[in-house]
């Protein structure tokens, strides 16, 4: 089965080519080698939520028909120095779809921020004077931002496979919607 860019991943792309050049977006986009995750904290992409222990609900992201979001017993509010102020866990159709970090405060996010640089390179960001910055793998993709007014971070770490999946559905509804609206 031939894999196709999400949305996110051609706005990258095309980022890459338009600002950069062709040659260096695969150094751009990509993760520093080795390090492309596979999921997180032991629970790999398209997992089923009954093999995954201690989660707690939280709430239901609407996007996508439902991406139901959970905490972990447990799990620990910290990377190195950084303190976050929340890990969600997101499945849909009930298999692990993706991760969300929430980290609040200067401190926090600069301390969380090169964790996240150390781990897995420095991304692509592509405006200097916003902290926006992506990754785009074969397995994963990964956004990291801070909102300097607010001084609220956040981290999204997603399955490629199942962004896709989530991308052709929405597509179906789109197209029963245009079919039994009118």
């Amino acid at each position: 089965m031939k894999r196709k860019l999400s949305k996110i991943g051609w706005l990258v792309v095309i980022s890459c080519v338009v600002l950069i050049g062709g040659p260096a977006c695969a150094q751009i986009i990509g993760f520093k080698p080795g390090s492309e995750p596979d999921g997180f904290r032991g629970i790999k992409w398209g997992q089923d939520i009954s093999t995954v222990n201690g989660l707690v609900y939280v709430a239901t992201d609407p996007a996508y028909g439902g991406v139901a979001l959970y905490m972990r017993e447990g799990d620990e509010l910290k990377m190195g120095s950084a303190k976050l102020e929340g890990i969600f866990y997101g499945f849909w159709k009930d298999k692990f779809s993706n991760v969300r970090i929430a980290i609040s405060g200067d401190t926090n996010w600069s301390n969380f921020k090169t964790i996240v640089f150390e781990k897995f390179g420095e991304g692509y960001q592509n405006n200097k004077s916003i902290e926006d910055y992506y990754w785009w793998g074969e397995d994963t993709w990964m956004i990291l931002r801070y909102d300097e007014f607010s001084k609220n971070g956040a981290f999204l770490m997603a399955s490629t496979q199942i962004t896709t999946l989530q991308e052709e559905w929405e597509k179906e509804q789109a197209k029963k919607g245009a079919e039994e609206g009118w």
